[in-house]
């Protein structure tokens, strides 16, 4: 009994053992799989082909027209105002020469009528006298021949005396006739009523202000910049000799715009104390029409230095780190790192001037935690040229300082104080 025991034990062992090693041997006998390389995902970015074109540098602030002279048309003889011209009223246009008012001139008509007189008197007496000297002369001829007479005896103190009294009668009554000229006020030149100081009825002393007047084709414009923006405009008597940088003026009235070029003509003598910013002086190109009136509100755009090789970039190509400029390149399937310099940004758009070759793919997006040599797949988002990708771009940021009118340069804000008009936020420019 003990013996079969035995024997059932073994041949489970021997049981278990054999499906062990038959285990183990189809374990490693057994044909593998074939391995296949696994393949990490490529990162997806946007790209943009960039192409150069030319750039104007933009600066776009506002400005207030301005009369820089002015004159004051003042009375200068006294007397009771009888007429005033029906066209005499603010914002009316006079001609030079045109008559403006008219004074009473009863007692300069009389004074012009003494004057005339007193002429007369006097040249009657000069008269007399140099006949009384031709007889003197002749006498003395007679009785006294060869010899030269002496100047009393011909009367000459009577003749010098009486000489000057008839140039000043002369004198006096070119006087009496200013003065009566003067008793109808008229314009120096032509111009714009500015204010009225007189009406019919007035006593006027000399002196008193009868109206104001600012010339037709004298008027500026006064805009405020930024010291940083000097560089790149053409400022005559600043940094040029030649012609200022040119410019666009936008009035706007509602719905209407009324466009007007023109040109930079000075810098201002002193920069604003509270805003510390640097005011210009432009001047319209040709007469403005319909006409700009004085303290009206302008827009004005400043078209500086031109780039003939400037690529227009979205502002979200742009990475800084650690106070570098770059944007992510992908060339051949790989991210590469290319340090640029920005010319100009509004936050928008990026102008790159330096780091860039024209048909390189540049990411337009933002790209977090990104390395050099990164394998990258590229989704193409343009293959437009440059002037329709301007053009769609500022098509995007009307209304935050571009300048649709202008597909050469991308609008640059420039704060303005008080005098100006409006403070706005002051754009970036290296």
């Amino acid at each position: 009994m003990k013996r079969k025991k035995w024997l059932q034990a073994w041949a489970a062992l021997g049981v278990l053992i054999l499906g062990v090693g038959l285990s183990f041997y189809l374990i490693h006998t057994r044909r593998r799989p074939p391995r296949r390389p696994q393949k990490r995902p490529a990162l997806v970015v946007h790209t943009l082909i960039v192409r150069p074109s030319a750039y104007t540098y933009t600066v776009e602030t506002t400005g207030e027209v301005v009369a820089p002279r002015v004159a004051e048309v003042a009375a200068e003889v006294s007397g009771k105002v009888l007429w005033v011209s029906p066209r005499l009223f603010p914002g009316k246009v006079v001609r030079d020469g045109e008559l403006l008012a008219k004074i009473d001139p009863t007692d300069y008509q009389a004074a012009v009528a003494r004057a005339e007189a007193e002429l007369r008197e006097a040249q009657r007496a000069l008269a007399e006298l140099s006949a009384e000297a031709q007889r003197a002369r002749a006498e003395w001829q007679t009785l006294h021949p060869g010899i030269p007479p002496p100047p009393l005896a011909v009367k000459k103190p009577e003749l010098s005396a009486a000489r000057a009294r008839v140039s000043s009668a002369r004198a006096a009554l070119r006087q009496a006739q200013k003065d009566l000229a003067r008793t109808e006020i008229r314009a120096p030149f032509t111009g714009r009523v500015l204010s009225v100081s007189v009406e019919r009825g007035d006593y006027l002393a000399p002196g008193r202000k009868v109206a104001t007047l600012y010339p037709l084709h004298g008027l500026e414009i006064y805009a405020l910049v930024a010291d940083h923006f000097l560089p790149y405009l053409e400022i005559p008597g600043f940094n040029t000799q030649g012609a200022g940088s040119p410019a666009e003026l936008l009035w706007e009235a509602g719905k209407k715009i009324w466009r007007y070029p023109a040109q930079v003509v000075r810098l201002g003598g002193a920069v604003e104390k509270k805003t510390r910013l640097v005011p210009l002086y432009l001047r319209p190109s040709r007469p403005p029409s319909p006409p700009l009136l004085p303290g009206v509100f302008l827009t004005v755009r400043l078209f500086g230095k031109t780039y003939p090789q400037a690529f227009l970039l979205p502002e979200v190509a742009l990475h800084r780190r650690r106070g570098e400029t770059f944007v992510w390149v992908v060339k051949k399937g790989l991210l590469l790192k290319r340090p640029v310099r920005v010319l100009q940004e509004n936050g928008k758009e990026a102008v790159i001037i330096e780091g860039l070759s024209p048909g390189e793919h540049v990411v337009a997006q933002r790209l977090l935690g990104a390395l050099p040599g990164t394998r990258v797949r590229e989704r193409i988002i343009s293959k437009e040229t440059p002037e329709k990708v301007k053009r769609s771009l500022e098509k995007r940021v009307r209304g935050i300082g571009a300048s649709p009118s202008t597909p050469k340069g991308l609008s640059q804000r420039s704060p303005v104080g008080k005098k100006a008009g409006s403070e706005g936020k002051l754009s970036k420019s290296f």
